[in-house]
């Protein structure tokens, strides 16, 4: 037997009336909740205004008080600096009996709250307590209970306002839901006839709303075989670029292998060459044999270096490396890093300067691969400082996270370049020098190591020079 669907009609009915007495119903709940604690902060809002007001006050005091306890049925008592009554409250309300502390709350300007009950019975009062200045102590006090029947009221006015409303709402999204799908219906005969090619049926509805919009879209569909041939453009567009994107990466691939390729071809060319000249004794004088052994040695290094550093860029680009965060002072950091790279400034003949802040900046990353980042930052600013030969290190505030600046006088980045710069094996000097050991790879770990925080790095050109900068996130707390 197949099963009826419901109308459409009957739908929106059914889930708007739903939205309805849901929201209702859940205003119902919460009021019931929360209407009680509403009326209590309400209440000690006004305990600490009217002492605040009588701490202020230039006029009589004692009548101040007096008209408080008559017109906000309160009862105050007001101490002096030997605890001797200044003012001694009159509130009809109060019993007379032993009060117990059920709880206390002290807030941090001294004053507090404290909530109190009657020996022996369920009575329950609410008094706040402040110092003047002027060495008095003011406490006021009013009826909880009182508050609590306010609030039980307000809950049932308010459950029954609602099941008036939620009536009347059913009432009007009969009405609505005819009305708002009738148009629907006809859109969808017309839709049906345009399924079996028959484009003979117009949407005939006077409206200026969206449904309106949908039915002159539908009489516009039959004449527009066109839109079909433009989305079918796009699409191809898209697929060409899916398919550019896909060739850009393969070339990426490509490229990698062989800047690494090339950059370890060089090494063992001279390693091979100067082993050669040793086995065959080119030379039989030890300051010779001892050069030739360093400059293999020297080599090796920089094979070894170049490795460990494929392998740490491998690791980002496979998601093997993970991070280990903890919070620590990025200006204590970063001064500790200065220090212990002062003398490779001097042996370059650099000025470098960190601008320190006097706050401390606390952030929550991890320490390992944030000093990764400004090591080849610094080692980077340091290959490509000219003119002064100037390095400065900066960090500004922006928002929930700080951002670390370094920048070196010397040349900018030219524009062809600024695409490619943090990739690996990319050096925008296009010179290739091996005599500092840079292979193209410590912006483009930097790049990963940041991608892995979740945060953002690059460059700035400056007027003298260019900045390079990372952002690192503040610890929360």
């Amino acid at each position: 037997m197949k099963k009826r669907k419901l109308g459409i009609r009957f739908r929106v009915f059914l889930e708007v009336g739903a939205i309805f007495a849901v929201c209702l119903v859940a205003l119902i709940i919460v009021n019931s909740q929360m209407m009680e604690n509403v009326y209590l902060w309400n209440e000690e809002n006004s305990l600490k205004q009217m002492a605040t007001e009588a701490e202020n006050y230039e006029g009589d005091l004692y009548t101040l008080l007096n008209q408080y306890e008559i017109t906000k049925n309160v009862s105050i008592d007001l101490y002096d600096n030997n605890d001797n009554y200044v003012y001694e409250g009159s509130g009809s309300f109060v019993s007379g009996k032993k009060l117990n502390i059920v709880s206390r709350t002290e807030n941090e300007d001294g004053s507090y709250f404290n909530i109190l009950q009657e020996e022996d019975s369920t009575t329950q009062y609410i008094l706040y307590g402040k110092d003047f200045s002027n060495g008095y102590h003011i406490e006021i006090m009013s009826q909880k209970d009182v508050l609590q029947e306010n609030a039980s009221i307000a809950t049932r006015v308010t459950t029954f306002i609602a099941v008036v409303a939620l009536v009347l709402a059913l009432l009007y999204i009969s009405i609505y839901s005819k009305r708002f799908t009738k148009p629907i219906i006809k859109i969808t005969d017309a839709a049906n006839k345009m399924s079996n090619l028959d484009f003979t049926e117009k949407c005939e509805i006077d409206r200026n709303d969206e449904i309106g919009v949908l039915a002159e879209s539908i009489n516009k569909l039959s004449t527009s075989l066109d839109t079909a041939l433009t989305e079918l453009q796009t699409t191809n567009k898209q697929l060409v670029s899916d398919i550019e994107k896909e060739r850009k990466l393969e070339k990426m691939r490509q490229d990698f292998v062989s800047s690494a390729s090339h950059e370890l071809k060089t090494p063992i060319a001279i390693i091979r060459g100067y082993a050669e000249g040793l086995k065959m004794n080119v030379s039989e004088e030890d300051t010779a044999m001892q050069e030739y052994c360093d400059i293999i040695m020297n080599e090796a290094d920089k094979m070894n270096a170049l490795v460990l550093s494929l392998l740490e860029a491998s690791l980002y680009s496979s998601g093997m490396k993970t991070l280990n965060k903890e919070e620590f002072l990025l200006n204590e950091f970063i001064k500790e890093y200065m220090k212990a790279a002062k003398p490779i400034f001097l042996e370059k003949g650099i000025t470098a300067k960190f601008n320190e802040t006097e706050n401390s900046l606390m952030v929550f990353a991890d320490k390992s691969q944030i000093e990764r980042v400004i090591s080849n930052y610094i080692s980077n600013a340091c290959s490509h400082a000219k003119n002064e030969k100037e390095i400065i290190v900066s960090v500004s505030d922006i928002g929930n996270k700080y951002k670390v600046s370094v920048y070196n006088s010397g040349s900018f980045i030219d524009d062809k370049d600024k695409d490619n710069i943090f990739n690996s094996f990319y050096r925008a000097d296009k010179a290739h020098s091996r005599k500092e050991g840079r292979f193209g790879l410590g912006l483009s770990i930097v790049k990963s190591i940041m991608d892995l925080h979740n945060c953002e790095c690059g460059f700035t050109n400056k007027e003298n020079g260019v900045e390079f900068w990372f952002e690192i996130e503040k610890a929360k707390g």
